[in-house]
């Protein structure tokens, strides 16, 4: 039996588009080991014939010598490497594959499709155990779900919390009325932003459920795998949302939705200005550059996304 070395990309969002290229790679039965960080790990643990090794975000020649001894005394017939540098380039293989940059703009799941081989785009494939499910299913209840996931790894990747909060009036009290809404985060860092949206909600007395990282990534994907719509900004949640098949409106600033738009059947991004244009500016990271997207702006995309799902 083939084995495989997954070493998966520190960056969640980017994991979560990675997850393509393992299943790809995992194809007819081969065992897997997935290093990844604990966060991500959620994203790994149901997949068949896969163990996991966890190891911090920053792994380099300090940190990750011991790990790399470990799996420097294995032999892997493939190691997919989505995080490049040490140790991936440094472990024995039969084959290695990894990203290159490419001579076109494409999609991250089109790059990952041709440094594997594939002959068609590898889409993110999330694979949710039974806990994940029962714990979606003990903190949303059955019906319509308006899922927001206002995080970012960036304070310039952040759409403002009382946009978030005005837009959800809105759906909350048109389209999506009755439904529940639920504020997620994918890091600590994102609790301040959940906190301050709900508290919003409630003060118009709009009804909202602040989760936190109350469900990991796997609960988040069993969530989103029943949400009528998620909106959010380019974050991991919203790439999971898309995964799994949700109407997902990802809002996108200084980040380049040409290469890394959450990919799925029922996605769609939306930014102020072009990457293009902010691109040739002298700040291309200014937080202003979520300011361009406006709340009309995603009311009226959100609006669009659930007319087509036909509601």
């Amino acid at each position: 039996m083939a084995s495989v070395l997954f070493l998966a990309p520190a960056d969640l969002g980017e994991a979560v588009l990675a997850t393509g290229a393992l299943d790809h790679a995992a194809r007819e039965g081969a065992e897997v080991l997935v290093v990844c960080t604990p966060e991500a790990a959620p994203l790994f643990v149901a997949a068949p014939n896969t163990k996991l090794r966890l190891t911090p975000v920053e792994w380099g020649p300090l940190t990750g010598l011991g790990l790399w001894f470990e799996l420097a005394r294995q032999r892997f017939d493939l190691v997919v490497d989505g995080r490049g540098g040490f140790p991936g380039n440094a472990l024995p293989a039969v084959r290695r594959v990894t990203l290159k940059p490419a001579a076109m703009l494409r999609h991250r799941s089109e790059d990952w499709a041709a440094a594997l081989g594939a002959e068609r785009t590898l889409s993110p494939k999330l694979w949710i155990a039974d806990y994940a499910r029962a714990a979606a299913a003990a903190v949303a209840p059955e019906g319509a779900v308006l899922a927001l996931a206002p995080g970012g790894a960036r304070a310039a990747k952040r759409w403002p919390a009382e946009r978030f909060a005005a837009v959800a009036r809105r759906l909350a009290t048109g389209p999506l009325t009755g439904a529940s809404i639920v504020v997620l985060g994918a890091a600590a860092r994102d609790t301040a932003l959940t906190r301050a949206i709900v508290s919003s909600l409630d003060a118009d007395g709009v009804a909202a459920l602040d989760l936190g990282q109350a469900l990991d990534l796997a609960g988040a994907a069993a969530l989103m795998e029943r949400a009528t719509l998620c909106i959010g900004n380019d974050n991991a949640l919203t790439h999971i949302a898309a995964a799994m098949g949700a109407p997902t409106l990802t809002l996108f600033g200084p980040t380049d939705d040409r290469v890394r738009a959450p990919y799925g059947p029922r996605a769609r991004t939306l930014r102020g200005r072009s990457f293009a244009e902010l691109a040739a500016g002298a700040a291309l990271d200014d937080a202003h550059a979520m300011d361009d997207v406006s709340i009309d702006a995603v009311e009226a995309a959100a609006l669009q996304l659930l007319h087509a799902g036909g509601l």
